[in-house]
């Protein structure tokens, strides 16, 4: 008789690892599933992480899309799951993420515009899981055990699942709330501050980073995790990084604002704002007998600058991340432009300095 072949292995299935973790056992997944030392993907989403936070995102995403090891359906699954389930429209729901979508991809002001490189480890990271994904067996599910083949017996497992994670939520909604409470209570300590006196932007996001990373590490220690805390890390590094070095707050004010000093004694030596559009219109400014020096601020938005031809002018340029526009024209676009694009030889001219953030600077240099 011929040897009986031996079985067919067991079709490898990318899955978060239980036992080999630090965080949601992304890496320690991955590293089982391609037969490497998760260490290397714990490096690699840790120094993409200071891409503007991209290797956060691409984890979050990870831990979304790829299901626990002993679980059938990804986190994501349940979302979109209560998303059918939910009572709101399709329309709406399409609607909301339509304009999520342009916010932050098409929007003149987004600083995604003036960073592709930044989608890069994210594009890594998706391909990577996609392959993976796409690697999964086409059969059919193996059965269930004989022990849970039962209905009845189904039912009881799927209670006590849900029960055991009532007492997770339970034991973990100490630290979950002290960890929202203080977020809320040093955002409105900050948000006094700022209206009496002002404070930097970028503070706000160093205190949502600092209070969430001290929840996860006492939520931890505690052996109460509130791993789920971590998706407020995105949005604050997001910001860390956008509004890096800006001076700006919030108590500059915000909004369209527009400017049209007709004299040198009505033209002020600074024009600060947080947010929104600012128009310096001096095409009714006589020629100055001295020179000037203006200081325009801003954290995020557009500066309009309107230069007659007649005024002698000179135009310094300081843009964290955005764009500078001639006429109409795109002079210079990136991270940390500073040039001079509008320069003249006048003793008596006047010096407008930009600051801007994130956003634009435009320059009309009418007749």
């Amino acid at each position: 008789m011929p040897p009986a072949a031996p079985p067919p292995a067991a079709p490898r299935l990318l899955r978060r690892s239980v036992t080999n973790r630090v965080a949601a056992g992304v890496s320690g997944g991955l590293g089982e599933y391609f037969g490497v030392d998760p260490v290397l993907f714990r490096v690699l989403f840790a120094t993409t992480a200071f891409f503007g936070g991209a290797g956060i995102l691409a984890y979050v995403i990870a831990w979304a899309a790829i299901p626990e090891q002993g679980a059938a359906h990804a986190p994501v699954d349940r979302l979109i799951g209560g998303g059918r389930r939910s009572s709101a429209p399709t329309w709406v729901l399409i609607v909301i993420a339509a304009t999520v979508v342009w916010a932050l991809l098409f929007s003149w002001w987004a600083p995604w515009r003036f960073l592709p490189w930044m989608f890069l480890p994210l594009l890594l990271a998706a391909l990577v899981l996609a392959g993976a994904l796409s690697r999964r067996p086409t059969q059919a599910a193996p059965p269930l055990p004989a022990a849970t083949a039962d209905p009845d017996a189904t039912a009881a497992w799927v209670a006590e699942g849900r029960v055991a994670a009532r007492e997770r939520r339970r034991r973990a909604a100490p630290v979950r709330w002290a960890t929202l409470g203080a977020i809320v209570v040093v955002l409105t300590i900050l948000g006094i501050i700022d209206a009496t006196t002002g404070i930097p932007i970028p503070l706000y996001f160093w205190a949502v980073l600092l209070v969430v990373v001290a929840g996860l590490v006492v939520g931890a220690l505690l052996r109460r995790p509130i791993w789920w805390m971590s998706l407020l890390l995105v949005p604050a590094a997001i910001g860390l990084f956008v509004f890096a070095g800006s001076r700006a707050s919030l108590h500059d004010g915000s909004g369209d604002n527009y400017y049209t000093p007709r004299t040198a004694a009505q033209l002020d030596d600074t024009y600060h704002h947080a947010f929104g559009r600012t128009t310096l219109d001096l095409t009714a400014l006589p020629a100055l007998d001295t020179s000037r020096t203006v200081h325009v601020r801003l954290a995020g938005g557009e500066v309009r600058l309107l230069l007659p031809s007649s005024l002698p002018a000179n135009v310094h340029a300081n843009i964290h991340m955005g764009t500078v526009q001639i006429d109409g024209r795109d002079d210079s676009n990136g991270m940390n432009i500073s040039s001079d694009p509008i320069t003249t030889s006048s003793a008596d001219a006047l010096t407008v300095d930009v600051q801007i953030t994130a956003g634009q600077l435009e320059i009309d240099r009418s007749p």
